[in-house]
């Protein structure tokens, strides 16, 4: 069963078209001001912010936040470097699922948000015969060379972990990959996971 918390932090939102999974990275170019003293806040708290999956835009008498998922993904910096292009490039990786559950906007634009980790299953289903090819193909991919040199911290064992990095590398659009955040169960990721493959020729 799900280890249930309660526990709410503030966190800063950054809404964008594509999204990241836990265990996942994202590169990222960062030019605006906000996003800028943003990663500035986050990098010496040693903090993380909220990456969610951008819908539209939701006016709000005269604010206007942006229409996300409410569930998004906590992410932490582990590379930035300045680019060819004179802008800021950091790399984030995904570390949890969040739920957003109040948002309010700062007087430079930045969206800071009340966010619960959501939990996920404890139970393992890595014995499961219908799910073998879902072990079988995160193996291959992970054991390619250019793969093994984004040192995945992958958890075999733990059918959370699988179901996160193989829909992390495999070629999926940001909806689908919102699909699988958005699961409550890793039953229904690894059957949705199969479709997927089944599809793709696997």
């Amino acid at each position: 069963m799900p280890i249930e918390t309660n526990l709410s932090k503030e966190l800063p939102i950054f809404p964008l078209t594509v999204n990241v999974l836990p265990g996942g990275y994202l590169p990222l170019q960062i030019f605006e001001p906000r996003y800028l003293d943003m990663v500035k806040s986050c990098m010496s708290q040693e903090t993380g912010f909220c990456v969610v999956l951008l819908r539209g835009l939701n006016e709000t008498g005269s604010s206007k936040l942006p229409d996300h998922s409410p569930i998004g993904t906590y992410v932490e910096i582990v590379d930035f470097n300045q680019l060819e292009n004179g802008l800021l490039g950091i790399t984030v990786q995904g570390r949890y699922r969040v739920k957003i559950i109040d948002r309010r906007k700062q007087e430079d634009g930045l969206i800071m948000g009340d966010s619960i980790e959501q939990p996920e299953e404890e139970e393992s289903i890595t014995l499961e015969p219908q799910y073998e090819n879902i072990w079988r193909i995160l193996k291959e991919i992970s054991n390619h060379p250019e793969i093994k040199k984004l040192e995945l911290a992958i958890n075999f064992k733990n059918s959370s972990s699988v179901a996160y990095n193989l829909a992390s590398l495999l070629p999926l659009t940001s909806p689908e990959r919102q699909n699988i955040l958005e699961f409550q169960s890793n039953v229904d990721r690894f059957d949705h996971l199969n479709k997927i493959v089944k599809q793709l020729g696997g």
